[in-house]
Parts: C-alpha cells; structure tokens; sequence
C-alpha cells in the first residue's frame, strides 16, 4: 500500500544516516597511532534495511583514512603544544626568546599545525616609558588621542596582537597599572596583556613602530590571572619643581613688579634724600638683589610641609568630584621626601617624590599646589592640616601637569608569591635605560618648556590667594572644629579642636558688653555664634548664608525661654515686662542683622 512504502522510504533514510554517522566515528585505537591498518566498518545495526547502496558502502570507505589522517596530525601537535605551568616546563622568561629552529626530527620544516600552536598568546607584563605631551592620559577615551592607542598600533604593527583582536582590549586581557593624567609622563609604567612572542625581537619590533619619546623596556612572563593594577601594591610618583617656585619674591603679579621698578626708579633719582632713607633704599636693593638659595633650611621646611600628607587620610579636598563620605577618599601615603637641587640645562630644580599604594584624580598635583603656597607664605601650615581633616568642601591650588611623571610601580606581594615559579617584576632589571630615558626626554622636556613657556611662573602669578584664603576661612566655620575631634576626645570638646576650642573662642568676635539682667544675658549668649559668623563672612564678602529672621528669633525664643525658666516665678511684674521688652529688642536685632546675609554676592 501507499502507507507501506511511505514506511519504508523513512527507514531507508534513516538507515543511510546511521551508516555515514558510524563511518565518520571511526574509533580511534592504539592500532592507529602506530600506523597499522584501519578496523573494519561496524556492522551494520538490526533495523538497518537490506541492500544499503554501494555509494554509502564507498563514502564510509573514503571518510576512514580522513580519521587516520586527522588522528596522525593530532599525535604530530601534541608534543609543541605547551600547557604546563611548572618552572621547569615554561621557556625562559624576559627578553630571552625560545630557541627552537622550527624544524621537525626528520630535519624538515615543521607543520602548520605545530607553527600555530608555537605562537599561541602568552600573558606578559611590560614596563615602558614615554612622555605625556600632547597626550589626553593614558587610559583609552574615544574621541581623544591617548597613551593606549599609540602602544596598542605599534603592538599590532609589530605583530604582538593579531588585527582581528585590534580595538577591544578585553580580548587580550590588557591592563595598566597606573591612569596617569593629561600631559603626565612616566618612566616604570606597567601593562599586562596576552601577547604573541614569536618570531624572536617582539621588543625591538615595537620599539621601531612607536614614535619618539616612547620605549618598552621589556617584557616579562606572568602568571595567567595577573592584573597590573590590581596587584601593584605601592606607586612612586616624581614631581620637578623649579627652585625659583619657593622664592617668594620670584614669581608676583605683574603689577607689583612694575610697581616695585617704579618706585626704586624713584628712589634711585632722588639725590635729596637723607643718609638714613639712602642706607634703607641700599639694604632693601640689595636685599631684592640677592639670590635666591635653596639650601637645608628651606628644605627641611618642605620636607616638614610634606610630610604632613603620610599617613592614612581623607584627601577629598585634594581631588575632585570625589564626596568625603565616600571610601575611596581614604588613601594611604607611604612617604614624601624633598631631594637636593640639580641642574638641567641651566635650570635649577628640586624632586618631590611620592609613595603610596594608589592616588587619586590631580591629588599629587594637588597636594604639590598645597606645600609651595605653605613654603611661599601665602597660607599657614594649619590651613593645610585643616584641609586634610575637615569634611567641608575647600578649594586647593592645582599644580601644573610639566614636572609630574610615574616613576615606578611596584609588585612586592606578587613577587614573594610567585618567587619560586615566575620571573620577578622589578624595574631595577633595567635601571640603566631608566635613567637614560630620563636624561635623554623627561628632564630635557620639562627644562625647555619651563624656560620657553615659564609654566610654573605663570601658574604662580595667577595664584588665587585671596579666593583660597576665604574658602578656608567659610570651611572653618561650617566645620566648627569637628575637624580636629579624635576618638579619644571627651564631650567638652565637641564644639573646639585640639585645646577644646579654645583658640577658636579666642579669636571670634564676641558681643559688646552691656549691663543686662541674667535672662537677658543668658538670650544674648545663644546668639554670639550667629554674630560670629556674620562678622567673619560680611568681612570675606563672598558667600551666601541661608538664616531667616524667623528662624533665627525661633531659636533664640526656645533658648530664652530654657535660660529663664528657674527665674520666671522669681520675678515681679515689673521684671517680666522688662525682660520680655528687652527680648523683642534683641529680636528686632537679629532681623535686621539677618537681611543682608542673604544679598551677600557669590565669589
């Protein structure tokens, strides 16, 4: 019947599918690794039809010496495949490349397969140098030329990464270890990446596809999980100063300098003047004449000025966009030591050298704009422990980017771990292309700019001094001396720093004394905070403080009312009406004290 067939079409099918699966799953046996001759097909299953064709027949026959072919290519790659982790199953590790002629046993050319598995990826980590100069940062931002983007072409170009694995990172594994800002260079800057090591010279290859001012050092072999930030435990930062920077009568605005050739002009023409006044003129020109010298004094001052940053912190105040609640204001700083003065083409300088374990966006920048203020006068040593202590929001001086580059990073915990399996990661390797590339870029670069452009000079000239100074001065008072409250201070020093607040109550300006009845005195008394604070921000002129007169009367009626509460039922008639006369005075007071704190202009 019609069903009949139909039945028996499928089973064929079906039978001429199970006979070309068996013939493509030849069993692999021993017998075949030694090149004997392939087992016969299977046998062909129960519910197999009768009369397979002779075409399935020929088809399994051609499919069993692909298998053997295939199995013959397996046994071949297997011994250059290289998966073992061991010291003593890894090539050498560092610039020092396999040594392997690419020939088989037999002294012919090694097979595609072999090749393949020879030049697999390897996970490496790199020191490297360059200059920042006219680079937006190291990290890769779109639509901003970067220091990745110039490593990751001359990687490609010399045939570390392969073109189809260009342009996404996360397919090599790559990382830094350390963002370093616009215009920053560095010197010990570490990346990890899974490279290509073959053919031999990958090193020189790259250096040859980067442009001047860029050099890799050198390479070397890592454990498969490494990560180059994650576990660099310290950084260590430099930064150049010029030694004119800590002169304080280098560097002024321009108008004071044209005044002081004015007046010395006029000094100098004046031949009527007394022996007193021309022995003063004398000293004060040869005073204004006199060199500068950075000698052990003025370094032991910055030395002392920077020394204040070690330690554990909360360096809000010395980044930006970063709220001082958060963890990551919390940083650790190892040391911060001043050097002697040397010279670069003519130019003076001093280096300010950083360690810690990580630094946030301009903090180092920061934290240098900070000390030359201190050393230069403009700002007392308190105001640079204020802002380190405070939780309140102060403005600090931004140090130029010129003299900032990464001088090292450091893996001193993955080195221990690893020491007796993986080559350690130490930047000494090459400390004779380190300083070279110093000599040769980084101080050269910075000594011509400075000369050239005078950075540090103009940065100085447009110091906002007066803008610091009142935003300093606003944070102390919404701060209160919270800043200075340790977790071994009692209660009573709640409200004061170190002393208790005395210092603070010293200095703040206190209310006219006048003879008023107790209740009266104890009303006035809540309110010199209040008059505290609109004496110290009338005198800034740049801020604006929301207090209503409601408010204000509110809380002086509730703090009345408590003062006088034992008094009330102790006094006459005549008493109360005088004391509740003098409170709306004191009430009228404050309103008219509060009106104009609300039309004080903004900075």
């Amino acid at each position: 019947t019609i069903q009949g067939q139909r039945i028996a079409a499928r089973r064929g099918n079906r039978g001429r599918r199970i006979a070309a699966r068996d013939a493509l799953s030849v069993p692999l046996h021993c017998s075949t690794m030694q090149g004997e001759e392939e087992p016969p097909a299977k046998k062909a299953r129960e519910h197999e039809p009768q009369g397979a064709s002779e075409e399935i027949a020929a088809a399994a026959a051609a499919a069993v010496p692909s298998a053997s072919a295939l199995v013959d290519a397996t046994a071949t790659a297997a011994p250059a495949a290289d998966t073992g982790t061991s010291k003593e199953e890894e090539p050498d590790v560092g610039n020092v490349e396999d040594e392997d002629d690419g020939k088989d046993e037999a002294g012919g050319v090694a097979d595609a397969s072999a090749g393949s598995a020879k030049n697999k990826k390897r996970k490496v980590s790199i020191f490297l140098a360059y200059v920042g100069a006219g680079y937006q940062g190291m990290q890769r931002n779109p639509g901003a030329v970067t220091i990745e983007d110039e490593l990751e072409r001359a990687i490609v170009a010399a045939g570390g990464i392969s073109a189809d694995n260009a342009g996404d990172f996360t397919k090599v594994n790559w990382m830094r270890a350390a963002r370093t800002d616009k215009g920053v260079s560095a010197v010990g800057q570490c990346i990890s990446l899974r490279m290509m090591l073959d053919p031999p010279g990958v090193i020189d290859r790259i250096n040859s596809k980067l442009p001047t001012g860029f050099e890799f050092f050198g390479y070397t072999r890592v454990t498969g999980g490494f990560n180059a930030k994650t576990m660099c435990d310290r950084r260590r930062y430099e930064y150049v100063v010029p030694v004119k920077a800590f002169d304080p009568r280098a560097c002024k605005p321009r108008r004071e300098i044209q005044a002081e050739a004015a007046l010395a002009a006029q000094d100098a023409a004046a031949g009527t003047a007394g022996a007193e006044g021309q022995g003063e003129g004398i000293a004060a020109a040869v005073a204004a004449n006199e060199p500068f010298v950075f000698d052990a004094t003025v370094r032991a001052k910055v030395n002392k000025v920077l020394g204040n940053y070690c330690g554990t912190h909360n360096f809000h105040n010395y980044t930006v966009r970063v709220d001082p609640s958060e963890p990551s204001a919390m940083r650790y700083i190892i040391s911060f030591d001043c050097s002697e003065p040397f010279f670069v083409d003519g130019v003076e300088f001093v280096r300010c050298v950083v360690v810690g374990q990580s630094f946030m966006l301009h903090q180092i920048r920061k934290l240098i704009g900070m000390m030359l203020g201190v050393v230069r006068g403009a700002w007392t040593e308190d105001d640079q422990i204020f802002a380190l202590k405070t939780k309140e929001s102060c403005t600090v001086p931004m140090a130029p980017e010129l003299g900032l580059f990464l001088c090292e990073c450091i893996y001193h915990a993955y080195n221990a771990r690893y020491a007796n399996t993986h080559e350690p990661m130490l930047l000494e390797n090459y400390g004779n292309k380190v300083e070279a590339f110093k000599k040769k870029f980084i101080y050269p670069h910075m000594a011509k700019t400075e000369t050239e452009d005078e950075t540090m000079q103009t940065w100085i000239r447009m110091l906002p001094v007066r803008q610091i100074l009142t935003s300093l001065t606003h944070a102390r008072v919404r701060d209160d001396g919270r800043a200075y409250l340790g977790k071994g201070n009692n209660s009573n020093k709640r409200k004061g720093g170190p002393d208790g607040g005395a210092a603070r109550l010293a200095t703040a300006p206190t209310a006219p004394a006048t003879a008023t009845p107790a209740s009266a005195t104890a009303a006035t008394a809540v309110t010199v905070p209040v008059t505290a604070a609109t004496t110290t921000l009338t005198a800034a002129a740049t801020a604006t403080v929301a207090v209503t007169a409601a408010a204000a009367a509110a809380a002086d009626g509730r703090a009345a009312a408590t003062a006088t509460d034992a008094e009330t039922f102790a006094q006459s008639p005549e008493q109360m009406e005088e004391m509740q006369r003098q409170q709306r005075v004191h009430m009228a007071r404050l309103q008219a004290d509060s009106k104009p704190l609300a039309l004080i202009p903004l900075p």
